[in-house]
């Protein structure tokens, strides 16, 4: 018996995740909460898919009549991969703040660059005041994109 991570995503855009026991015979022990959920949703949602991560490597789900579920094959790389750039391209709440922090981050670290090119610079030439004015704009791009690409939920925690 392993423990692994459930995944089962509805059309609605609802993703559940919990641990599960999977056993050797490749059967699924879901926790009594898991399966009462699963019950009051099947009569509301569309189930899109069931997956599940043993050892981190990520595997179908298949059901059977009775409602227990077992271990499949195991998912192409094609369709990883595409489920992680779906991923990317329409970040969640959390992942928006997280790029929105980085964004800004790299916008202080372009400012930072800029002020010690500024003060270490002994001899100042075209390459300089060029690399300094680009370390200045890249700053300000970085720090618009920040709010502009991430909007909403501009707490500050």
């Amino acid at each position: 018996m392993k423990l692994a991570v459930l995944e089962v995503r509805y059309a609605g855009g609802l993703i559940l995740t919990d641990r599960v026991v999977v056993q050797a015979s490749s059967g699924i022990l879901l926790p009594p909460r898991l399966s009462a959920m699963l019950t009051e949703l099947e009569k509301t949602e569309h189930r899109t898919s069931i997956r599940v991560s043993v050892d981190g490597v990520i595997y179908r789900v298949t059901g059977a009549p009775d409602g227990e579920f077992a271990v499949g094959a195991k998912l192409p790389f094609g369709e990883r991969l595409v489920t992680t750039l779906k991923s990317v391209a329409t970040p969640n709440r959390a992942q928006r703040r997280l790029n929105r922090r980085f964004a800004h981050m790299l916008s202080a670290f372009s400012l930072i660059g800029a002020c010690y090119l500024v003060q270490s610079s002994k001899d100042w030439d075209a390459g300089v005041i060029v690399e300094t004015a680009l370390l200045c704009v890249t700053s300000a791009a970085l720090f618009i994109i920040g709010h502009m690409c991430f909007p909403g939920d501009h707490e500050s925690t």
